[in-house]
C-alpha cells in the first residue's frame, strides 16, 4: 500500500509540475513547437552551453539533441565539478525524419515498425561500438579526456503504446572516466518516441537509480507528464463549427 501511495504521489507531483509548466520554443524541422520546462528547471542550451554541447556530442550522429532540461539547483555543484544529483530531461530528434510530417494515420501506421525496431535493437552491442566515437566527440567538446564505457546495458522495454506515443525503459550502467578519474553510474532512463503537432519527437528522462524507490518510478513520471503536456500544447486546433 505505501509502495502504491508512493508511486502516485510521485506522478501526481510531475503531472502538476508538467501542467504549471513555462513553455519554450523548439524549432524542429522548420516547424516551431511548444514544450513545458518544468518548475525549478532551465534550459541546458541556455544556462549551461557546454553541458548542452557535451550532452550533443554524447549522441550518435543520427540523433540530434534539441534541447536538455535540468535542474536549477543542479548548476553551481556542476560548476565545481560535481555530478547532477536531479533527474534531467532530453529532446532528441532523429535528423533523417526531423523534416518529415506525419499525420495521425500515418503515426498510426509507423508505430508497428518502431515497437518492431525498438524491441529488436540490441542496445548492449550497439553502446559497445559507440563507446570510441561518443568519448572522442565529448572530449572535443570539452577540452577535457572523457572516456565513457557501457556495461551490460540490454534491450529498451517497451511498457506502453498509446494512440500517439510508445514509451519505453532502458538501463544505462556506465563508467565515466574524466581525466583518468573514474565514476561509475547506474542510470534508469524512460522515454518516448510521440507525435507531436506533425513532428516525430523523442523525450527522455534520465535518473539516478537508487534502492529507495521502485525502478524506473522517476524518470517514467518526468517523461510521461513532458510528453502529455508537449502534445497537448501542440495539438491540432479544434475545427471551427460552421453557423
Amino acid at each position: 500500500m505505501l509502495l502504491r501511495m508512493f508511486c502516485a504521489g510521485l506522478l501526481a507531483l510531475f503531472a502538476h509540475t508538467a501542467s504549471a509548466a513555462e513553455t519554450m520554443s523548439l524549432s524542429i524541422g522548420g516547424t516551431t513547437l511548444q514544450a513545458p520546462i518544468p518548475d525549478g528547471y532551465v534550459r541546458a542550451s541556455e544556462r549551461v552551453p557546454t553541458l548542452f554541447a557535451t550532452s550533443a556530442a554524447a549522441l550518435p550522429p543520427s540523433v540530434r539533441l534539441v534541447e536538455t532540461l535540468v535542474a536549477e539547483s543542479d548548476l553551481k555543484p556542476m560548476l565545481m565539478g560535481q555530478p547532477m544529483k536531479q533527474p534531467y530531461l532530453q529532446v532528441q530528434v532523429l535528423r533523417d525524419a526531423e523534416r518529415l510530417d506525419f499525420t495521425a494515420g500515418e503515426w498510426t501506421a509507423l508505430q508497428p515498425v518502431l515497437v518492431e525496431q525498438l524491441g529488436g535493437f540490441d542496445m548492449d552491442r550497439y553502446t559497445k561500438t559507440q563507446q570510441s566515437g561518443m568519448s572522442e566527440r565529448m572530449s572535443a567538446a570539452t577540452g577535457v579526456e572523457i572516456e565513457i564505457t557501457y556495461g551490460e546495458v540490454g534491450k529498451p522495454a517497451i511498457y506502453a503504446k498509446k494512440p500517439t506515443s510508445l514509451h519505453y525503459t532502458l538501463r544505462l550502467p556506465i563508467t565515466a572516466q574524466v581525466n583518468g578519474e573514474a565514476k561509475s553510474l547506474e542510470i534508469e532512463a524512460a522515454g518516448a518516441a510521440m507525435l507531436a503537432g506533425s513532428k516525430m519527437v523523442m523525450a527522455n528522462a534520465y535518473a539516478h537509480a537508487t534502492p529507495l524507490q521502485p525502478p524506473f518510478a522517476v524518470s517514467r513520471a518526468i517523461a510521461e507528464a513532458f510528453v502529455s503536456r508537449m502534445q497537448l500544447l501542440n495539438a491540432a486546433p479544434a475545427a471551427q463549427a460552421k453557423p
